[in-house]
């Protein structure tokens, strides 16, 4: 019994020593745990620092390289402009100019340059601001003059177009572009002699000015004689290729002759050159309706006052291609808002315009709205006898007479 009680005892000492841990143990382990962590540590700040064990090949971090762009300068953005104008996008010559600008404020000539861009892509009103920025700098510098009369002129303020082409043209008699603007003001105004004298003096001046022989072209284009103003523009290509505005009164005389396949393909080529030329799809559209090809007519002409609102004759056209195609409440809805653009603008429509706005609001059965707009096509149609006519019809289609 006592063997087998010692043996039994022995066992359960064994038995603690084996499965606890003392006191002391647990500080040891503790001790070594702490110990293991600050060895750690310090091998990877030395890493860090480079300083610490290679247990690898020798890698350097390479270094990054900062490329410091130049800022463009003046000169780069003048090449810019020039490069975008001889290719016929004015509006990105424009961009350009108005960055040089920003960088060389008082460069008078930067003005005018983007002023006169500004003409010919429909803007002559923005172009007439731009211009007198410059003009504030030196108000008697005559490109910058010359300019403000083209933007005065293509916004129908004849008088002062005139008096200011005039005075340019008195100050320098040697000036090709005082005449070239002047010619365009006096054809607007009804004086051929006189506007074809300044065109052609102009011209003689500097033959290879583009802006000389376009007005040259332009006065007998306004005038009826088309077989002279084809040539004068195509002359005005011959110098500068790619000129939107020119080939826009190009493709119109080959409407106005008839030809309507060709002027579709000069508009064509106008809206690849420059995509949001608004005159080219107005001018396709109405191609494409003289063709009878309503629905790209439309189509150009959705894309016309897309780009530009309140360019009014886009609404009425669009107007006539609903109507012909039988689509009165569009025609309706195009007539109405080309009233809303002619209040904006302090202009009218056409007798023919209220007289076809009429008639699609007496297709949708809108009787007394249609008997307003024929009675406004009446008073400005006093004596048409072939608008009277149609008023009659549609009055009594309204019960009205």
């Amino acid at each position: 019994m006592r063997l087998k009680n010692r043996k039994l005892g022995g066992c359960s000492s064994y038995s603690r020593r084996r499965h606890g841990i003392g006191i002391g143990g647990l500080i040891w382990t503790g001790l070594f745990v702490m110990a293991a962590l600050l060895t750690g540590g310090y091998f990877v700040v030395q890493g860090r620092l480079g300083h610490g064990l290679q247990l690898g090949r020798n890698v350097t971090t390479p270094t990054v390289e900062l490329t410091i762009t130049p800022t463009r300068g003046v000169n780069d953005f003048l090449e810019v402009a020039a490069a975008a104008e001889a290719r016929g996008d004015y509006r990105a010559a424009i961009d350009a100019l108005d960055k040089a600008s920003r960088r060389k404020p008082n460069d008078i000539n930067l003005y005018w340059r983007a002023a006169r861009l500004m003409v010919f892509i429909g803007q002559p009103e923005k172009a007439e601001q731009r211009v007198r920025k410059g003009l504030d700098i030196d108000p008697n510098h005559l490109p910058s003059r010359a300019v403000l009369c083209m933007a005065l002129e293509w916004q129908k303020h004849l008088k002062e177009a005139i008096d200011e082409c005039t005075a340019v043209t008195a100050a320098d008699p040697k000036f090709s572009n005082g005449y070239a603007y002047l010619a365009e003001a006096q054809a607007d105004s009804g004086n051929f002699d006189a506007a074809l004298s300044a065109a052609q003096t102009a011209v003689d001046l500097d033959p290879s000015n583009p802006d000389a022989l376009r007005n040259l072209g332009y006065i007998y284009d306004v005038f009826g004689k088309y077989d002279q103003a084809m040539y004068h523009y195509n002359r005005a290509l011959d110098k500068a290729p790619n000129m939107p505005h020119v080939m826009n009164a190009i493709g119109r005389v080959y409407l106005l002759e008839n030809n309507a396949d060709n002027a579709v393909k000069t508009f064509q080529r106008v809206i690849a050159m420059d995509a949001g030329n608004d005159e080219a799809y107005y001018l396709l559209g109405g191609a494409y309706q003289y063709q009878g090809e309503f629905g790209k007519a439309a189509l150009a002409l959705d894309k016309a006052v897309e780009l530009n609102p309140l360019r009014l004759r886009a609404w009425t056209r669009r107007g006539e291609v609903h109507f012909a195609e039988h689509k009165f409440f569009p025609a309706a809805e195009d007539y109405s808002q080309a009233i809303t653009v002619s209040l904006q603008l302090s202009q009218s429509l056409t007798a023919l315009d209220y007289l076809n706005y009429g008639f699609a609001l007496q297709w949708i059965q809108e009787c007394d709205k249609a008997v307003e707009m024929w009675t406004r096509s009446a008073a400005l149609a006093t004596g048409n006898s072939d608008i009277q006519d149609s008023i009659n019809v549609g009055l009594r289609r309204c019960g009205r007479k």
